[in-house]
């Protein structure tokens, strides 16, 4: 009689779950098996190879790759203490906004300085929300208070990419676009903001320095930007071909296209996602699918915000071309989106636009809201169930009266799927939402945190 080989010690087990893996497909009853953070097995026999102190039964639930939120602002919630007052009119963003009111409102806030205790306390609860939505990874798209933010998703364990979003040039009282700022004390910014920041907690931040929007960037700032990232290899993001209005101030300003000059200032590289991109010519597509460039979507702001940008078909022909297309919220601090709410989001605009039920199909969106590694400074990393991926996971209950008549993962993420079916959230390996609940947090503290700081912004504005 053959003795069987003994097991293999790991970190973590998931067992007897309906694993979804867009390449691979969906395997039924399989097994995970984790350590040191990373996937190290997958199949229908790891629980008889593999032994763990910590094994998660996932009966009844999809284990699907941790989803990622594309583009959100999170220093962008310091303003999120301020009372509601009713509609009078369009708001800045309103149509993509006035170029020349909305580039230095969003110039100065990036460059903004804010105490690390305020910016902490905002930011916590609103990484929890994230967290126990289903989100391990998050892309911090600019704002001030980097260092709060950094230290915010230190101590709630999420996997984050957060950096500064430089700028050195925009629009004076009269409307005439000038040098604003010190080119060479941005780009000093940055190298310290890359110093104090990149691979902390263990590896889960990375710093991404970025552009804040090509008119608000000299040459040598958008080729600074890239120099840093190149020699860091680190992840970059440029705001960029926001809107027709956006794009004809930028050409008239320059003179060129803002894709001539990102291409000619070496940014334009796979390590780059272009945030937004829904005013682009066909020419502009090309460009993007040649260079490797991935492409954020954010279908919840640019909607809720009134951008009018869908009727311009970017999405439908940056998906024909092979473009990686990121999905993201934008719309803090308005709310907290869900990767459901997104995805949801992204479906019914483009298949209303197009008036076909195909315009998007529910594996290219699962593929958006699931895969920017590349975002994240961690390509080829994120966004699959397979062995040597980093284990950044989520489970998720499919046995709720809103799933019946479901019977295949795909349908049940992408149109049933809520935020309350989320039961288990594991990034690097850890568990950090478990049971619906985050481990080792106190939620109603975080808020509680928030709330005070929130009043002490109030007291001093």
């Amino acid at each position: 009689m053959t003795t069987p080989p003994p097991r293999q010690p790991c970190d973590l087990l998931i067992t007897g779950g309906r694993i979804l893996d867009l390449d691979a497909g969906v395997v039924d009853g399989a097994g995970i098996a984790v350590r040191d953070g990373v996937i190290v097995d997958v199949g229908r026999d790891v629980g008889s190879l593999w032994t763990a102190a910590r094994v998660v039964d996932a009966g009844g639930q999809v284990v699907a790759p941790g989803f990622v939120e594309g583009h959100v602002h999170l220093g962008a919630f310091l303003g999120g203490g301020r009372p509601y007052r009713p509609s009078t009119g369009p708001g800045p963003f309103s149509g993509a906004g006035r170029v020349e009111v909305v580039l230095p409102l969003v110039a100065r806030m990036c460059l903004m300085q804010a105490p690390v205790d305020l910016v902490a306390a905002v930011v916590r609860p609103v990484i929890a929300a994230l967290l126990a939505a289903g989100f391990t990874s998050v892309v911090d798209a600019g704002g001030p208070g980097v260092d709060g933010v950094v230290e915010a998703a230190s101590d709630l364990g999420v996997r984050a990419a957060i950096g500064p979003s430089l700028a050195d040039m925009w629009h004076d009282e009269h409307g005439v676009i000038v040098r604003q700022a010190d080119t060479g004390q941005q780009l000093d910014r940055a190298r310290a903001a890359v110093e104090r920041h990149d691979g902390a907690a263990d590896g889960r931040i990375r710093v991404v320095v970025s552009a804040v929007e090509p008119t608000a960037c000299s040459d040598e700032l958008l080729a600074g930007i890239a120099g840093i990232a190149a020699s860091h290899d680190l992840p970059t993001h440029v705001h960029t071909h926001i809107s027709e209005a956006s794009v004809r101030a930028h050409d008239t300003a320059f003179g060129r296209s803002a894709t001539a000059r990102l291409l000619d200032a070496g940014l334009l590289r796979p390590r780059c996602t272009a945030m937004h991109a829904g005013a682009l010519s066909d020419d502009d597509v090309a460009v993007f699918a040649r260079t490797g460039v991935t492409v954020n979507h954010n279908p919840t702001g640019n909607a809720m915000l009134g951008f009018g940008i869908t009727a311009g078909r970017s999405l439908p022909r940056l998906l024909a071309a092979g473009v990686p297309v990121v999905l993201g919220s934008d719309y803090a601090p308005s709310t907290v989106s869900t990767p459901f709410e997104l995805m949801r989001a992204a479906l019914m605009l483009q298949r209303d636009l197009e008036a076909r039920d195909d315009a998007l199909t529910l594996e290219q969106v699962l593929s958006m809201a699931t895969t920017t590694g590349s975002g994240m400074g961690r390509p080829d990393r994120l966004g699959r169930v397979a062995v040597g991926r980093l284990a950044d996971l989520v489970l998720v209950d499919t046995r709720g009266p809103h799933h019946l008549g479901i019977d295949h993962p795909v349908p049940a993420l992408a149109l049933h799927g809520r935020a309350a079916d989320v039961t288990t959230v594991i990034v690097g390996g850890r568990i950090v939402v478990d049971h619906g609940e985050l481990v080792g947090i106190d939620g109603t503290a975080l808020v509680d945190g928030a709330r005070t700081a929130y009043a002490a912004l109030a007291a001093h504005s």
